[in-house]
């Protein structure tokens, strides 16, 4: 399974770079430092630049076996980043970097299994509009064997550039998501929201652990 390979790649590459050190499980790595591994310049080879505009490149280069490209504002990693195996083209991989409170963020990832995305190991959201309705749907790995898990999302409803309200949705937890619906406020226009969902959970060594996904959309009228 392509995806368990380009892990245990680069989990191989920290291990080598930290002899010394005491390492933690990689179960204990966030997703920045997860997949900060394979994105990092300095662990690829035969690395390409293509400039897009005055600050904003693009970046393909190899890791291991696969093929790593996506773009930088500087020496930012920003937007969507891929990772391919080099011998089937065949994606693994596929991350958003956003930039948050001055520190790079890994906001959603897939994995995928045979070119679908393994929704069990990976973290995303989807939104659905059925009318007035709303609905986010919110999938965070099951890495861990999760007790007493919540999820909420905090959001911010705008029409026409105004902000309408603040509020927080309470989501439903279902096996490997969260499920969050509202309606859209009366005589909204050029609708826009903006906000982040925040997952909060017990693991079996009893130590606290956490997802967010940050959402910024416009709704088509």
């Amino acid at each position: 399974m392509n995806k368990f390979f380009f892990i245990l790649s680069f989990l191989f590459l920290v291990i080598s770079c930290k002899k010394n050190e005491q390492l933690k499980n990689y179960k204990d790595l966030n997703s920045r430092e997860y997949f900060s591994i394979p994105t990092d310049l300095k662990n690829m080879r035969n690395i390409e630049k293509s400039k897009i505009n005055d600050s904003l490149y693009k970046i393909k280069g190899l890791f291991n076996n696969y093929i790593i490209q996506g773009y930088m504002n500087g020496n930012k990693k920003v937007g969507w980043w891929e990772a391919f195996d080099n011998n089937t083209k065949e994606i693994v991989a596929k991350l958003e970097y956003k930039f948050i409170d001055d520190k790079e963020f890994v906001n959603q990832y897939f994995l995928f299994e045979n070119k679908s995305i393994d929704t069990l190991n990976s973290k995303f959201y989807t939104l659905k509009k059925n009318g007035d309705l709303l609905n986010y749907r919110f999938y965070t790995s099951v890495l861990y064997k999760k007790t007493q898990p919540e999820g909420k999302l905090n959001y911010h409803f705008y029409s026409n550039g105004k902000e309408v309200s603040h509020l927080q949705c309470r989501c439903k937890k279902y096996k490997n998501f969260y499920d969050c619906e509202f309606t859209i406020p009366p005589n909204s226009k050029n609708i826009s929201i903006r906000g982040n969902f925040w997952e909060l959970f017990q693991i079996e060594n009893g130590n606290v652990g956490e997802n967010e996904i940050y959402v910024r959309d416009t709704l088509k009228q």
